[in-house]
């Protein structure tokens, strides 16, 4: 599910290891749990949910985040709050949850932040802090043909995974008939690659990802052209990392972190070691 929603809203492919030099600081390997190296510096100070630990919600939805051996977390969104974490000299614990209770464990202070390549919205920025943009992602169709117009999927059966943001938009424009929604982007793929569904209707990043986890399907990947009735195809969403609201502290130290790995790549890094594009860092 893309909180795609996004996404608002999004597992398995091995992270990259980032050359961060910023700081030494945390667990080796980022794991969950990870311990924090004696003598480390924070960059920052600020208050959070559980003392001496930074507690992340995750969604599995790659390539944004990724669940790896031993319960830990990669994937894009994975590798940066790993990066944060190390150079805030903080534990991270990192907590699997439900799509529907993702945003729900941040907005009640359950957690301190949420992951899953969670898209920035009026509706988010209301009940969550919202830091700067970690990179942007697009709208894409996925099916055995491709597609790229709206016109190219008319009268055709699309799928899409519940709370994207297109989903009200495309169901006026194509029908509500002829659009199916999936809970998971696993059951749409599945339909695409038995030719139950004709396209499916994914981030850029997904679509890409789920492309190249499945050579034998033969699925083509293009790009959403704009589109006026279909508000998400005329703007790239916007990534962020959703915090509990009122915590300014954490907020202005995750943004100015946010901006350092930017600035050093690691960010960049992160994206083409998951098969997106480094031009797609920052806002």
């Amino acid at each position: 599910m893309s909180i795609r929603i996004r996404r608002t809203a999004a597992a398995v492919a091995l992270p990259l290891a980032l050359g961060v030099t910023l700081t030494a600081c945390g667990g080796s390997n980022g794991s969950s749990g990870a311990a924090v190296q004696a003598g480390c510096k924070p960059m920052h100070s600020f208050p959070t949910v559980q003392a001496k630990q930074l507690t992340v919600a995750v969604y599995v939805s790659p390539p944004y985040s990724v669940q790896k051996s031993g319960g830990a977390f990669g994937g894009v969104d994975g590798e940066i709050i790993q990066q944060i974490a190390q150079m805030e000299c903080i534990k991270l614990v990192e907590k699997p949850v439900a799509g529907a209770a993702l945003i729900e464990s941040v907005k009640t202070k359950r957690a301190d932040v949420a992951l899953g390549g969670i898209y920035r919205t009026p509706e988010r920025a209301r009940i969550l802090g919202l830091t700067s943009t970690l990179y942007r992602d697009g709208m894409a169709f996925i099916g055995k043909s491709k597609a790229t117009t709206i016109a190219d999927v008319k009268g055709k059966t699309v799928g899409v995974i519940q709370g994207y943001l297109w989903n009200a938009d495309l169901q006026k424009v194509l029908g509500s008939g002829h659009v199916k929604i999936y809970q998971s982007s696993d059951g749409l793929v599945s339909d695409l690659k038995n030719g139950r569904l004709d396209q499916g209707v994914l981030t850029t990043s997904e679509a890409g990802y789920r492309a190249k986890q499945n050579p034998a399907a033969r699925l083509q990947v293009g790009q959403v052209a704009r589109d006026a009735r279909v508000a998400a195809s005329t703007k790239p969403g916007e990534v962020v990392l959703p915090l509990t609201k009122g915590n300014t502290k954490m907020l202005e130290a995750f943004n100015q972190d946010i901006q350092a790995l930017l600035k050093n790549g690691a960010i960049a890094k992160a994206l083409t070691g998951n098969g997106i594009s480094a031009s797609a860092a920052g806002s």
